[in-house]
C-alpha cells in the first residue's frame, strides 16, 4: 500500500517541478507614452482607435491653447518611441519623487502632472520650454 502512495507522490513532484519551472514569470513594465494632437477632432479621433481602452486618456493642455494630448499606457519594449511630439512624460511611483521632478521644471515647459489609472504618478511637460511672449510696447 505504501508504494504505490509513494511512487505516485514521486511521480506528481517529479511532473510538477518542470511545470513551474516553464512559469513565464517575467514582470511586465508599462511606460506611458504622449501624442499631441492640435485639436480635439484628432483626440477624439484617438480615442476612437482605441476602441474603449481604459489604458489610454486625453486632456488638454490648457484654456488657452486648443491643443490636446492623448496619453497610451504600453508594455515596455511592445514599440519604439521616434517620436518628434513636442511634449514628453515621466512617471514615479510616488508623490514625492513627482513632486520633486515637477519642481525642477521651468513654467515655460508647461508642466502638468496628475494620477493616471494605474496608480503611476505622470508629470508631462514640453521638452523645450516655449518662448516667453513679450508684453506689446504702447
Amino acid at each position: 500500500m505504501r508504494s504505490p502512495i509513494l511512487c505516485t507522490l514521486l511521480f506528481s513532484v517529479l511532473v510538477a517541478a518542470p511545470l513551474a519551472a516553464d512559469c513565464p514569470c517575467v514582470p511586465l513594465t508599462h511606460l506611458w507614452v504622449v501624442k499631441t494632437c492640435n485639436d480635439w477632432n484628432c483626440a477624439t479621433t484617438e480615442l476612437m482607435l482605441a476602441a474603449g481602452d481604459p489604458q489610454v486618456m486625453t486632456i488638454p493642455v490648457g484654456l488657452d491653447n486648443p491643443r490636446w494630448l492623448v496619453l497610451h499606457r504600453i508594455a515596455a519594449g511592445s514599440a519604439i518611441e521616434v517620436s518628434t511630439d513636442p511634449y514628453e512624460v515621466a512617471q514615479f511611483d510616488g508623490l514625492d519623487s513627482a513632486v520633486t521632478h515637477y519642481t525642477t521644471l521651468t513654467h515655460e515647459r508647461l508642466p502638468m502632472m496628475l494620477t493616471a489609472p494605474d496608480g503611476q504618478m505622470l508629470v508631462i511637460s514640453l521638452k523645450q520650454g516655449e518662448p516667453r511672449k513679450r508684453a506689446a510696447a504702447h
